[in-house]
């Protein structure tokens, strides 16, 4: 492999990379394919399947049981696919309130906590979750009947 800087060779190895570029400051990835210029000192780093990583960061954030960071509410946030708006508007909050969480300037409270775990853990990135599902909620009181019917081994909500 030839440098794309400087186009001297480069040398590869398996190695431990300290992963900045997903936003967090404490990943590090266990034996990846690393190159390296030894004029320029150019790296660059092979990393296969990355929203399977994303996934996996995701899954261990909620999994741990100490608070979440800022870097990591917001980490979840954007591996969501939502804005801040739309984090907003789930959260039942403001857009400065998101911000200020993730600018480290007032904790996430427990519940909002809560909620963002579960998000993440029972949503798919928004390519498969509309956040403008929430977004209609209405504060209402009125039950609306539900229909069901089978469909193959499937039961699907009808119109």
């Amino acid at each position: 492999m030839k440098c794309p800087n400087c186009g001297s060779p480069m040398t590869t190895a398996r190695e431990n990379y300290r992963y900045d570029e997903c936003g967090l400051p404490n990943v590090t990835l266990r034996g990846v394919e690393v190159s390296r210029c030894s004029e320029c000192g150019e790296i660059d780093v092979a990393i296969s399947r990355i929203e399977k990583l994303h996934f996996a960061i995701a899954k261990a954030l909620i999994e741990r049981t100490e608070r979440l960071q800022a870097v990591e509410i917001r980490f979840l946030r954007k591996w969501l696919g939502w804005s801040g708006t739309d984090l907003a508007q789930v959260m039942g909050v403001t857009k400065e309130t998101v911000s200020r969480w993730e600018n480290d300037k007032e904790p996430m409270g427990p519940i909002a906590e809560r909620l963002l775990r579960m998000c993440v853990a029972n949503l798919a990135p928004l390519e498969n979750y509309s956040v403008d599902i929430l977004k209609a909620l209405q504060d209402t009181c009125k039950t609306k009947h539900l229909y069901l019917e089978e469909i193959g081994k499937d039961w699907i909500a009808a119109a």
